[in-house]
Formats: C-alpha cells, sequence, structure tokens
C-alpha cells in the first residue's frame, strides 16, 4: 500500500509573478489531499468517491465531470506516454494494475492549489507503486509539465514546488518565464521561512473562502500570460512589480513589520484589479477585510477562486466579522505544514 499526501497554498504576496519569471512568498493550508493505491487486477480511480475502471484508450479521453478524474487520466497518460521530459530512469509497466483512491479536504476551485496537489500527490503515488523515487525539485517540475502539457493549464510554479515543499516560503522564479518546456530550464529557489515565524503568536493572517467558484486558474491566466507575452507595457510593468513586492515583502515578514507588508499586499492587489478581471463575489470579500480593520487584502490565488487572504492585528476578530459576510470556510494557514509525504507500507 502507498499513501501519499500533498497539502494546498495560499500566496501571500507576489502572485502571479510566478508565471511571469518573478517571486513570491506563499504558505501551506492545513487542508491536504490524499492518495492511495493498492495492487490489483486491472485499473481502477476511486477519486473522491467515484469509482472508474479504466479498460481501453478511449477511457482515459478528458471531459469528465467528476471532480479531479481528468488528473488522475493525466498522470497515467504521461507516465505511460511518449512524452520523454523527465522521465530518464523511469520505466513503467502499464500492464501492471492498481487500484487510485484519492480525496481532499483542500476546497475546489478556490485558488488554493488544490489541484495541483493532488495531481503531486497522485504522480507521487504511482511513482513509489512502480518502486520510483525523485527528488522534491524533479517532482514540482514534473507536475508543472504534466499539467501544463496534458491538462493544457496555463500556470507558473509557485503551486507545484509549495505543495512538495509545504511550509512558508519565499519561492523565486527568475528566470523561467520564458522556459516553460526547455530542459536546460532553471529549478525555482525555495527559500524556507519557518524559521522567522514567532511559534507562540503565528500569523496574523486570515484565509476566507466564499464558496462560490468563478472558475479555474486556467482559464483565468490563460489570456494575461499572452498579452505579456505580446509585451503590453502595462502588463510587464505590472508583473515585474507584482514580483518586486514579494522580495521587499520577504523583508517585511521576517521583520514583522506588518503596516508595510499590508501595503504592499494592497499593492500587488490594485495591479492585479488593474490588470485582470477579478470578479465581485472576491471584491466585495477584499473590501469587507479592509472595512473591518484589515492592514492588507488581497486573492490568496487565482482571480476567480473566491479565496481571500487579510493581514489583520486581530485575526480571530476579523474571522469574526468575515463570518457575517456568509463566509463558507476559513482555511487555516500552517508555515509548518509537512510537503508532499510518502509513505509505503
Amino acid at each position: 500500500m502507498i499513501h501519499v499526501s500533498a497539502p494546498g497554498r495560499a500566496g501571500i504576496i507576489g502572485n502571479p509573478a510566478d508565471i511571469y519569471g518573478g517571486s513570491v512568498i506563499s504558505c501551506a493550508v492545513g487542508e491536504r489531499a490524499e492518495v492511495f493505491v493498492e495492487d490489483a487486477d486491472g485499473l481502477t480511480f476511486d477519486i473522491c468517491g467515484h469509482i472508474t475502471e479504466i479498460q481501453r484508450p478511449d477511457d482515459l479521453e478528458f471531459g469528465d465531470p467528476l471532480p479531479y478524474l481528468d488528473i488522475a487520466k493525466s498522470v497515467w497518460k504521461y507516465l505511460t506516454g511518449d512524452d520523454e521530459r523527465y522521465m530518464q530512469g523511469i520505466e513503467i509497466d502499464p500492464q501492471r494494475g492498481f487500484h487510485l483512491r484519492a480525496e481532499t479536504t483542500i476546497p475546489m476551485q478556490a485558488g488554493c492549489a488544490g489541484s495541483t496537489a493532488m495531481l503531486a500527490a497522485i504522480l507521487a503515488a504511482l511513482l513509489a507503486h512502480f518502486g520510483i523515487r525523485r527528488k522534491r525539485q524533479h517532482m514540482a517540475e514534473m507536475a508543472r509539465h504534466i499539467e501544463r502539457t496534458q491538462l493544457g493549464v496555463d500556470c507558473g510554479f509557485q503551486d507545484q514546488y509549495m505543495v512538495v515543499f509545504g511550509g512558508i516560503n519565499y519561492v523565486d522564479c527568475r528566470d523561467k518565464a520564458w522556459g516553460w518546456e526547455r530542459d536546460d530550464a532553471p529549478y525555482a529557489i525555495i527559500e524556507p521561512l519557518a524559521e522567522t515565524i514567532d511559534a507562540a503568536t503565528g500569523l496574523p493572517l486570515v484565509v476566507a473562502n466564499s464558496g462560490k467558484r468563478q472558475g479555474t486558474s486556467g482559464t483565468y491566466h490563460g489570456p494575461p500570460r499572452q498579452r505579456w507575452e505580446a509585451g503590453e507595457e502595462a502588463m510587464v510593468e505590472g508583473m515585474a512589480r507584482v514580483g518586486q513586492l514579494a522580495q521587499l515583502g520577504k523583508q517585511a515578514l521576517i521583520a514583522q513589520d506588518w503596516a508595510a507588508l499590508g501595503e504592499m499586499m494592497n499593492e500587488n492587489y490594485a495591479i492585479c484589479a488593474e490588470l485582470f478581471a477579478i470578479s465581485e463575489v472576491n471584491k466585495s470579500l477584499i473590501n469587507a477585510a479592509l472595512e473591518h480593520g484589515a492592514l492588507g487584502a488581497k486573492l490568496a490565488g487565482a482571480g476567480g477562486g473566491g479565496t481571500m487572504i487579510a493581514l489583520h492585528t486581530d485575526p480571530k476578530y476579523l474571522v469574526r466579522k468575515l463570518q457575517e459576510h456568509d463566509i463558507k470556510r476559513i482555511i487555516p494557514l500552517d508555515p509548518r505544514q509537512r510537503g508532499l509525504d510518502i509513505v509505503v507500507y
């Protein structure tokens, strides 16, 4: 039996600069995707309680409305397909059966990397099932490659590195903007920041989810990325500034200068609000946090995800106030949350 789990994440500052070769500060949440794999006759995907038998090639076609089933299919298609990137030294017997069961507590389509956590956990579980282990950097890049090439999702590298490494990190994606599919593309640089966080007081941050899904990160990021590649001045300059805010925000976070960090979060949000289509639901949620004294508030992930992160000197007070605005759930942050975790029984 193989058991693999991976956390979701919430972007504190800098997102979506990781898509444009910039830096971000991100923290793992206290929710995880869980995957179990064991030997079996044939191939069975049990995804969030929905059981699907894979008996012929047509069964791997995408488009199934069941949650995360296409993600499981994408991983298996990659591992048994012709794409050789990251597959050096990996041999998969497509005839060896398995039963894969997956479940998650990360809210779906909430901008918390729930899909990426599920993909990374499924990928690691299947590799472990075939007796294969890879370094964390390799796993992050492989998961990103599958998401980009198999599922066609325009995304950066924050999600993949965060779910694999866990904790709270400064993620430097410089020099990766144009190297998505190059074999010589550099790894992202991960700088753990957990030791800078006071264990007694924690982070004065609140992550709130409205429960109203507005779309996926892939649909959100595609057109802006095209504008950036075309050299649109506002996009190029705006994303460069967002990445710079993460660099400056790291200093404020380490110094616990919450006022300065809050100002940077607000600037991060203002730039994104000007350049991207942000839903009214998300705008309302962010405005509510600011009206109740938040020093800063912004999206925790993609613009349609319905999840906001706010910095407040009294987080419990803000939680009470946000719950009056019909918030579906408060998502806990965990600076010491472990990343991709693989156990073989």
